[in-house]
């Protein structure tokens, strides 16, 4: 039964990753050219965890940090509230 919550959670969690992982690409690549994007493409946990927060306060863009921490954290309390009913 707890899977009603786990799929939405996994999907929330890959669908979120891959498309904040392109939004700071893109950030990336605006600040620092295809060499930084290139150099980012290969930091890449680096790049999930530090885009973000530079483009919510050095340009004023929250969705990517929203997009990014915001997912993670919806699939975490989905797949925790699908854990809870498995473990009954």
């Amino acid at each position: 039964m707890g899977a009603i919550f786990k799929i939405p959670a996994g999907i929330i969690y890959i669908v979120g990753g891959i498309w904040g992982f392109f939004i700071c690409l893109g950030i990336i690549s605006d600040a620092l050219g295809f060499i930084g994007s290139l150099l980012a493409f290969f930091l890449l946990p680096i790049t999930v965890y530090l885009a973000p927060w530079y483009a919510a306060f050095a340009q004023g863009n929250w969705f990517p940090l929203m997009l990014v921490y915001g997912s993670g954290i919806a699939a975490m309390v989905l797949y925790a509230i699908g854990s809870a009913i498995d473990r009954d």
